[in-house]
């Protein structure tokens, strides 16, 4: 539904637009709307509003990650 780049911090002070690395989409999952903001990247800074997307999320060690990645569908070929 919407990306956007989040405020971002450093040593408590506010970073200007073109120095902040984060990224933020507003998702609608079957759950309600979800906010993730996650460290730009390759893949996930080609997404746009209204693209589909999955949302992968696993516990490793211990620690939660999450990524986005455009949802280009199922190919059965």
């Amino acid at each position: 539904m919407e990306v956007y780049i989040p405020e971002q911090f450093k040593n408590g002070e506010l970073l200007d637009v073109m120095d902040r690395t984060n990224i933020g989409f507003r998702v609608k999952t079957p759950d309600g709307l979800k906010d993730l903001i996650l460290e730009a990247n390759e893949i996930n800074a080609q997404i746009m509003k209204n693209d589909e997307v999955l949302i992968i999320e696993q516990d490793i060690s211990g620690k939660h990650f999450v990524d986005i990645e455009i949802y280009d569908g199922e190919d059965y070929e």
